[in-house]
């Protein structure tokens, strides 16, 4: 780790170059003008954060991952941009706050699930790709020691729906494309560990743990977990935004008498 001073930057991600003989943009290396009409947004997320071009196959998995996510409905990230909204803001601070809202519990589970598998495929003794018998017995370990700690696994269940729609999507996708590698049956794994740690009531994957599992079997570091659902979710608050400014709706609020106060 080293202190820099505001006069000192060193970057492989983006070159602005504008002289007498040329005016251009290099992306990771890459004249824009070549990726432009050639590149799709999804794509673009390879090229930023992996510095290659994604196959066909993984830029459609990307690209179903991102279509997935973008949209759940009126929950507390598009309810902030719809209360802002109503007190006048602007659509980038409605948008701002809106991403403000996402935390470890609700849009940081995926990370937490795909930090935790590397973590463990990462120890493992054994060399070469672990066979599914091998994953069966880790995921089984996984499962044991959260549950002894009282803790949850991290990017299985949620409250909205008895299983996630989106997760079996996203999936059967990966499966069609290529795409499904050890990551992805690693938490399956851990999905059958679960259900059978439960007496066979199962917990399904939601959609922060099928993402975290999909990025990572493209290659994706875990760090980056957050952005694929951040993302597309940037959009979905812009529409929410829009729809309430539509709506004519002035100081969104709650009714005193929808207010429980408590005696201190």
């Amino acid at each position: 780790m080293a202190t820099r001073s505001m006069d000192d930057w060193q970057t492989s991600i983006c070159r602005v170059v504008s002289t007498d003989d040329e005016d251009e943009i290099y992306i990771r290396g890459r004249r824009l003008g070549d990726l432009v009409g050639k590149v799709s947004f999804a794509g673009m997320m390879f090229v930023m954060y992996q510095g290659r071009l994604p196959t066909d196959a993984e830029t459609e998995v990307m690209d179903a991952l991102l279509v997935t996510s973008l949209e759940h409905g009126i929950a507390p990230p598009s309810m902030v941009a719809r209360c802002m909204a109503s007190y006048g803001t602007s659509i980038q601070q409605a948008v701002g706050g809106a991403m403000l809202a996402f935390g470890d519990r609700m849009g940081g589970l995926g990370e937490q699930l795909a930090k935790l598998m590397v973590e463990r495929l990462a120890a493992r003794e054994s060399n070469g790709p672990p066979d599914d018998a091998e994953l069966a017995v880790l995921a089984k370990t996984v499962v044991a020691e959260t549950q002894a700690a009282g803790g949850r696994l991290p990017g299985f269940g949620i409250p909205l729906h008895g299983a996630d729609p989106r997760a079996p999507m996203l999936l059967e996708i990966a499966k069609a494309k290529g795409t499904y590698g050890v990551y992805c049956r690693f938490a399956a794994a851990l999905g059958e560990a679960l259900a059978e740690a439960r007496g066979g009531r199962a917990v399904p994957m939601n959609l922060d743990g099928v993402g975290a599992c999909i990025i990572l079997d493209m290659g994706f570091d875990w760090r980056t977990t957050r952005m694929f659902l951040l993302t597309p979710r940037t959009v979905s608050a812009g529409a929410h935004f829009l729809e309430e400014q539509d709506q004519d709706s002035t100081w969104r609020h709650i009714p005193a008498e929808k207010i429980s106060y408590i005696d201190t």
